[in-house]
């Protein structure tokens, strides 16, 4: 039969002819009975080694990916959000906000953020408090960032290209310029890191000068200063609103 084979089997029989190889199911020709076909093991092989290669050259282009390309994809999937859900935004804003969510997390490193913003309270903390601030944190800034780029009315966002002098070793800054629709422009410059396991990852934003970093690290020592439950009571009470200064610098 060359270099194929075919094989019937009725329901009810008890015995069948032996297989060996690799074997395509290409029909049900009715009840119970199935045929079955060889494959060449050289288109097999063949296959494989496409597909191998094709896992490769995309695991290389991801390798590859650059800071700025990182915050180009960031937005691009922001935008994409935004458009879909802004006719249910406004009765029921959650499914948006989790989306967000769900986005950011390839991009932003809250637990290194997080870790910046309590400064040396991280090392007083215990593991079960980091890890309530981590959350805390990346909850109430996802709202507060998915909020502020729903509402604003903007006119173009453009990634402006990654300067050499702006990238050392696995630290980069890369910079964005957002034209309201009134024209006015705002520069935002994003902190990257790249880490191991997750490549290029936000850890700060500057946004018109306003250092949300520095903001967020100045209000968590002040409510230090002013706890009277101490690390618990900070962490509970956190609220990560945008800066009063960063809301009237924006008020396009």
């Amino acid at each position: 039969m060359g270099m194929g084979w075919a094989m019937q089997q009725q329901v009810g029989r008890n015995s069948c002819s032996p297989v060996n190889g690799w074997y395509d199911l290409l029909s049900n020709s009715g009840l119970g009975t199935w045929e079955f076909r060889s494959v060449n093991a050289a288109k097999i092989i063949l296959i494989a080694g496409l597909m191998l290669a094709l896992l490769i050259v995309g695991a290389a282009r991801a390798e590859e990916a650059g800071p700025d390309d990182t915050v180009r994809v960031a937005t691009d999937e922001l935008l994409e959000l935004i458009e879909k859900h802004k006719r249910e935004y406004r009765s029921d804003p959650e499914p948006f906000f989790r989306a967000v969510d769900e986005s950011m997390a390839n991009f932003v490193d809250y637990h290194g953020i997080a870790r910046a913003v309590m400064a040396n309270h991280w090392s007083e903390a215990s593991a079960e408090q980091r890890e309530a601030f981590v959350r805390t944190f990346r909850r109430g800034l996802v709202r507060s960032y998915a909020r502020a780029m729903f509402e604003f009315d903007h006119r173009e966002i453009e990634v402006l290209p990654l300067r050499e002098d702006h990238v050392r070793g696995d630290r980069a800054v890369v910079r964005m310029r957002v034209t309201a629709s009134s024209g006015r422009t705002y520069p935002l410059h994003y902190s990257m890191a790249k880490l191991d396991d997750k490549g290029w990852q936000v850890r700060n934003v500057v946004v018109n000068g306003v250092n949300l970093g520095q903001t967020y690290r100045s209000q968590f020592a002040g409510a230090m200063r002013s706890a009277d439950g101490g690390l618990d009571s900070v962490i509970d009470g956190w609220s990560t609103a945008p800066p009063a200064e960063l809301e009237d610098a924006t008020d396009a």
